[in-house]
């Protein structure tokens, strides 16, 4: 009898200090780390707080990681336990790359991602109506290591069935994508004397869509 009642003591006993460890482990603060450049610094603080009082060791990381990340411009989140009641969350954004179809944005993985508005004005932006946004960062790349020589930098590029037009700052040509390399490197190799008779004239449209030669307005 005696040994009965020693468990059933022992027993209430660990389930208290049990419920006290509970108690304890509850969630008192929740630091946030991070850069906000783009993203909504109050609401993700606001998700952050419905963590404090919960219980630090029942909270489901998985789903709090996924629920962060389907804030817009949120790449990559973490939550990390740091007993006895802290937790942190490290949020890293999108890094915007190019802007695809006057839609939605790539960033540096070429991963594309949505956002309620388009906020960002000064990038690259790539179109195309029958090339994917990989194939169209290969030809911009392609594209832009010929124009290098002149000091052209493209700001946007697009393709239309067999049409490409190119834009940097100065110039905009206008060519066919089954010639614009052998097109491009002929106004490259005329272009010292081309830029002499402008007269530092900007904004020039160049049309190299002629057998021979180009024109200009």
């Amino acid at each position: 009898m005696i040994r009965t009642t020693f468990l059933f003591c022992l027993i209430i006993i660990v389930v208290y200090f049990a419920n006290q460890g509970d108690v304890v482990s509850t969630v008192d603060t929740v630091d946030i780390e991070g850069e906000f450049n783009l993203s909504d610094e109050k609401l993700i603080t606001e998700r952050a707080k419905l963590f404090i009082g919960k219980n630090i060791y029942n909270i489901d990381l998985r789903h709090y990681k996924n629920e962060f990340e389907k804030i817009p411009w949120i790449k990559y989140s973490q939550i990390s336990i740091n007993p006895p009641s802290n937790l942190t969350v490290k949020i890293i954004e999108h890094n915007p790359m190019f802007l695809w179809n006057e839609q939605i944005y790539v960033n540096s993985e070429m991963q594309t991602f949505t956002t309620p508005n388009l906020p960002i004005k000064n990038i690259l932006r790539l179109a195309s109506n029958n090339y994917s946004y990989e194939e169209m960062y290969n030809l911009f790349k392609s594209v832009q290591s010929f124009l290098l020589d002149i000091n052209e930098t493209i700001i946007a590029l697009s393709k239309q069935d067999d049409m490409l037009e190119i834009k940097s700052e100065n110039l905009t040509f206008i060519v066919r994508h089954s010639r614009y390399p052998e097109k491009i490197r002929e106004f490259v190799s005329i272009y010292p004397d081309f830029e002499s008779k402008l007269n530092k004239r900007k904004k020039i449209h160049i049309d190299l869509r002629y057998p021979t030669g180009f024109a200009v307005r």
